[in-house]
């Protein structure tokens, strides 16, 4: 597939209208600030609509995505400025739009879609040392020889979790259509959320969980419709009779992770599991299009296999979802540091317990990315993580059924993909049809 993507251009697109001077410095928040210092990102696939997109050729439809973006930046004026330490410059400086060529069918591509052949279309290393400085975001255009095109948004974690990588899609794709922008983004995260002035207790977390030092592989299990259904169904008992879709499938995961991991040790070990968790409309005043990492974590332990069956872990899932929802009305950046503190805590104690950690996309509605040619027909994640015992949950075309993108070393990964019980309910990378 490398061989196969020809970047044709890069170019860096201004916002169309400068930036005001009294909005020429945004701080971060605590919450920005501890974030990884990665680049998130997500591709959004169309196929060739011989209405709209073959009408057009690549050089027009590029064209037009650029000056839509630079129609779009004065919105997200952040995110064309460069990051420096605790905060940003909002100056105008731009944000990156690379052209590529794509010698290739989708219909062929999709047939088989693993994290190596996503990487070609991708225009940034997850760790980039950019990331914490400029672009804080980079957009690549991969037109297909079919006429299919997908469009890859990278943007610094630093600024944006997914929540708010999917308002940026939505207002650019509205842009692009020639419509206004409906839901304006808000940059206040650091009135919320200020750093403390003293110096922050980042040593604890140290990143060991990071996949470069361990021999880790990232493998796409999908979840339709049918069988989440008879998964929830599987889940419910008297004290959750109605589980989601991501509380059945988070619980099925960190349940056949643990047992992998069990299978492959000789002892007992405890089973941590770290599950973000946007909390928009959780903290008072805070507005819903704020823009950041909105995040704290979720932490569920299961101590000596206490937790038994999925029904066990369905009711503790919502049992913890609950108490964290009731604690999150009063959050602060005290409860932040106080988090952080338990977190590395438990990632100081990575040679006693075992920590899993599962991000969900869904209901994020990427697949509405309309930018004139139709709805995309497939979204995705990056493929790979930067972090090993890692799950990323993204909606299925339909909107009942899941995908998700699962990172484990090798010798779980090799139990896990085996476990009956999951195979009941998930197919190991199906192919796409379009």
């Amino acid at each position: 597939m490398e061989n196969k993507v020809e970047i044709l251009s890069r170019e860096v697109i201004k916002p169309s209208s400068p930036t005001p001077n009294d909005m020429r410095i945004l701080n971060l928040s605590l919450l920005d600030i501890l974030s990884s210092p990665t680049y998130t990102g997500a591709l959004l696939f169309y196929s060739a609509d011989p209405h709209n997109l073959l009408g057009s050729s690549s050089e027009e439809t590029s064209l037009k995505l650029k000056k839509s973006l630079s129609k779009t930046l004065p919105i997200f004026y952040p995110l064309a400025g460069r990051i420096t330490g605790s905060f940003i410059q909002c100056n105008d400086e731009g944000a990156v739009f690379i052209e590529a060529k794509v010698d290739h069918l989708l219909s062929e591509f999709l047939k088989c879609p693993v994290p190596e052949s996503l990487e070609p279309l991708i225009p940034v290393e997850a760790l980039s040392r950019e990331a914490v400085t400029w672009p804080v975001l980079l957009i690549q255009a991969n037109f297909f020889s079919c006429g299919g095109l997908v469009i890859t948004i990278c943007v610094s974690h630093k600024i944006t979790d997914a929540t708010s990588l999917a308002l940026f899609i939505r207002g650019w794709a509205e842009s692009t259509r020639g419509f206004g922008i409906t839901m304006i983004p808000s940059f206040t995260a650091s009135k919320f959320f200020p750093p403390p002035p003293d110096e922050l207790p980042l040593k604890q977390m140290d990143h060991k969980g990071v996949v470069e030092e361990m021999k880790c592989v990232t493998k796409r299990f999908v979840f339709d419709a049918l069988k989440i259904k008879k998964l929830r169904d599987k889940a419910s008992s008297n004290l959750v009779k109605n589980p989601t879709r991501v509380e059945a499938v988070t619980a099925l995961f960190w349940r056949c992770a643990t047992k992998a991991s069990r299978l492959s040790s000789s002892t007992t070990r405890t089973s941590v599991l770290l599950i973000p968790v946007s909390i928009r409309g959780k903290v008072d005043s805070l507005p819903e299009n704020t823009i950041g990492n909105i995040l704290s974590i979720m932490i569920l332990k299961n101590q000596e296999g206490m937790l038994d069956g999925i029904q066990d872990v369905v009711n503790e899932l919502r049992k913890t979802k609950e108490i964290f929802s009731l604690n999150c009305k009063e959050m602060s950046s005290s409860r932040v540091l106080e988090s952080l503190e338990e977190i590395g805590k438990a990632y100081g104690r990575g040679n006693e317990m075992d920590l899993w950690m599962s991000n969900s996309w869904c209901k994020l509605g990427m697949y509405e990315a309309d930018f004139g040619w139709g709805k995309p027909v497939w979204v995705t994640g990056r493929g790979t993580s930067s972090f090993k015992n890692f799950m990323l949950l993204i909606d299925a075309k339909d909107g009942n059924g899941i995908e998700a993108w699962i990172t484990l070393m090798d010798k779980h990964m090799s139990l896990f993909e085996c476990d009956e019980e999951l195979l009941e309910s998930a197919s190991l990378n199906p192919p796409l049809l379009i």
